[in-house]
């Protein structure tokens, strides 16, 4: 919650825009996975838990986004700012809103001209100080982005567990896809995005009534660790297969039992905020 406006939090927890894809591919769920992990960005951001998707709720916008020495105002941000990377950093302090990724935007995105690719890489790397993406990452985060679609009547939507399970199995099809193209650094990356959900699951899974709940994310995490860890290669797609299935019939039954009494609840929520 560092980078939410004071007051903000409420509505940004229990609330978000609805997703709407031109196509649920498994390349764009690939994208979609590693463009809500903040080990993509790495330096700064990283640190601080921010990943494409802070910015970008299911790919839209953040009216609730506000960094001290980032924003000017809830839902603006200064990318060009040394705080996230020295490299692009102008020294001058000029925040912009933060685009809707469903509207047209400054960078072209016809596949053809390659464009969004060569415009996500640059922001990545010289803009966030984060790792050179690999090709593959590169044509599943840009192919993420020309999916994303506003929805019919632009509804918003509560904020569910099965946000988590649904991106957890996005890593995994993006794991999978990146191990298919030769790409370990990818398939790694998916794997942390899985990670990542995981610790999101955790927190809303708070208090000393949910200690078997955190337990078992926490022993989940570690088994994707030593998964993204080996380094034999054609054994983690198998490995991935045994730990979804493994975990599907074990914690996330659990966690769904559960969900009720945790700050999926708004209730919950509104009065752990207070």
């Amino acid at each position: 919650m560092r980078w939410t406006a004071p007051g903000s939090e409420l509505a940004l927890l229990s609330a978000q825009p609805a997703t709407c894809l031109a196509s649920d591919t498994q390349l764009v769920r690939s994208g979609r996975a590693l463009f809500s992990t903040p080990t993509l960005l790495g330096g700064q951001a990283a640190k601080a838990g921010l990943s494409c998707a802070s910015c970008h709720i299911n790919g839209r916008g953040n009216p609730h986004f506000l960094l001290a020495g980032v924003s000017a105002a809830p839902g603006t941000a200064d990318v060009t700012n040394s705080f996230f990377s020295a490299a692009r950093g102008n020294a001058r302090f000029d925040p912009v809103a933060i685009p809707d990724l469903a509207k047209p935007g400054k960078v072209a995105r016809d596949p053809d001209t390659r464009a969004l690719e060569a415009f996500v890489r640059t922001l990545i790397v010289e803009e966030f100080g984060g790792q050179e993406p690999t090709p593959a990452m590169l044509d599943a985060l840009a192919t993420y982005v020309r999916a994303v679609r506003a929805c019919s009547g632009e509804p918003s939507v509560g904020r569910r567990l099965g946000d988590q399970l649904s991106a957890i199995g996005d890593g995994v099809a993006g794991a999978e896809l990146m191990l298919d193209r030769a790409d370990p650094q990818g398939a790694r990356l998916a794997i942390a995005a899985m990670r990542h959900q995981l610790g999101l699951i955790a927190e809303r899974y708070a208090g000393p009534g949910f200690g078997r709940e955190r337990a078992a994310l926490l022993g989940a995490s570690r088994e994707l660790q030593v998964i993204g860890d080996m380094p034999d290669l054609a054994r983690i797609s198998p490995a991935l297969e045994r730990w979804k299935a493994d975990f599907n019939k074990g914690v996330a039954t659990r966690l769904r039992r559960a969900e009720g009494r945790s700050l999926y609840n708004a209730e919950h929520l509104a009065r752990s905020l207070r």
